[in-house]
């Protein structure tokens, strides 16, 4: 598989954890454990990571994606 890395990871969490995401392929592993599946910004950065994996995006593209839907 092919790693799309970000320039600049993504740190994630609270003040009870941290957790560093680094490219889409990272992100899609965090979002399968995320208990919000459901909800339209959980689905978009899903969308997001497999078209950069599918060649159809930029891995910086899908980047903003990922952080929205790591807001609470």
């Amino acid at each position: 598989m092919l790693v799309h890395r970000w320039k600049k990871p993504l740190v994630l969490g609270d003040s009870r954890i941290r957790i560093v995401v680094g490219s889409p392929e990272e992100a899609l592993t965090w979002l399968i454990h995320e208990p919000n599946q459901s909800t339209a910004k959980w689905q978009r950065a899903w969308e997001a990571c497999r078209a950069v994996i599918e060649g159809r995006m930029r891995a910086e593209d899908a980047k903003p994606a990922v952080q929205f839907a790591a807001s609470r």
